[in-house]
Parts: structure tokens; sequence; C-alpha cells
């Protein structure tokens, strides 16, 4: 996969020179990427650098520029180009000491050379194991269907509740003595419920009776 590049020119007082510098880089860089850039920052000429590199960034929008007055020096220059590159990859070129086709190759191969390195150094990260859900309990020896312990839980909250209702002690209504009429009837006290037989079941397994 292709990457990025910006190459970062700091240049002063170039009016003469820039443009045939500006061709031959960018037929160079073309042949590695298309996705590139050449960022040129004029660190306050004081020639006609300005409105060449106005009319090189109209003809070939792969190139841009900054500028700033007055003169502060190349590595100011440098720091401003780098801080407004946009590639992946940034190579930085001085116009005293310029790269050749070779140097530019070299590096741009360096780069790869080091990524893969890199991935084959890196060791692969295992892939996260789910949790193990905790094994049912069996209800008897040799079950061969045990139950699981969300389902024991609730039996057992069920066996709990049903032992403290049992455990409430009954109470019985005073009874009132009310004369009867000739029409009127006495309905019987109503019937003492009893538990379920399934709920004493539950109860005792539950429990563990």
């Amino acid at each position: 996969m292709k990457k990025s590049l910006s190459i970062v020119i700091p240049v002063h007082n170039v009016q003469s020179s820039i443009v045939a510098e500006v061709d031959r880089l960018l037929e160079i860089v073309a042949d590695l990427t298309n996705d590139f850039e050449l960022m040129i920052v004029d660190d306050g000429s004081t020639d006609g650098t300005e409105e060449v590199l106005y009319e090189i960034s109209c003809r070939f929008p792969q190139v841009r520029s900054r500028r700033y007055t007055p003169q502060r020096g190349r590595a100011t220059a440098i720091d401003l180009g780098l801080a407004a590159a946009a590639g992946e990859i940034v190579m930085i070129q001085d116009m005293d000491h310029k790269l050749t086709t070779e140097d530019i190759h070299s590096l741009w191969a360096m780069h790869f050379d080091a990524s893969a390195a890199h991935s084959r150094a890196m060791p692969p990260r295992p892939a996260p194991q789910p949790a193990k859900p905790e094994p049912a309990k069996a209800l008897l020896p040799n079950d061969p269907q045990p139950l699981q312990q969300d389902l024991l839980s609730r039996l057992s909250s069920w066996g709990a509740d049903i032992s403290e209702l049992e455990s409430l002690t009954e109470v019985s209504l005073p009874e009132m003595k009310a004369s009867v009429g000739p029409n009127e009837t006495v309905e019987p006290p109503a019937p003492k419920l009893k538990m379920p037989r399934f709920l004493r079941r539950i109860q005792n397994f539950a429990t563990g009776e």
C-alpha cells in the first residue's frame, strides 16, 4: 500500500533556481507515489522568490508554500514546514545540499524496510477467550441432567420465601355475636388455605429436606 510523501524545502532568495528544482523533484516523486506534496517555506526572501512560488503553486497543485518575514534562519523554516506537512513520510530538501534521485529512492525504501521489520518483530496478540460458564451441579449422584446454578439459586430463594410464609402464626378474628333475623343467613368461616403440594415439594427440595 502506497503512503503519502511530503518534501519540506526551506528556501531564501531562490528566484532563479527554484523552478528547475521543483520540476526535478516532481519527476522523481511521481515514480514513488501519487499522493505527495512539496512544502516550500520562504525564509524572508528579498528577491522575487515570493512571486515565483505563487506561480508554481498555481501550475502544480502538489506544490504548497509558506512565507514569513523577516528572515529567521533555516531551522525556523524547517520547523514551520514540518508542522504544515501532511504526508505520512516526510523528507527535508536542502537547497545547498540537494537530495539526489538515488537518495530519495533510498530514503523511501528504508522507511518500508523499517516498517516491515517492525511488523515482523511484534508478536501477534492472542485473541480474547470468552468466559467459561460455571459447570452445572448434579442434583443427585450420576444425574444425567444436572441443574444449572441460576435455577438452583432461584429454587432456594422460593423455598426460603415459602418457609417464611409457613412460619407466620395464624391469627383468628374474634367471634362477633350478632342477632340473626328470620330472613338472614350466617355464612360459615372461610377455610384455611393449605400450601399446594407442588410448592411444598419445591420447598423441601430447595431447603434440602
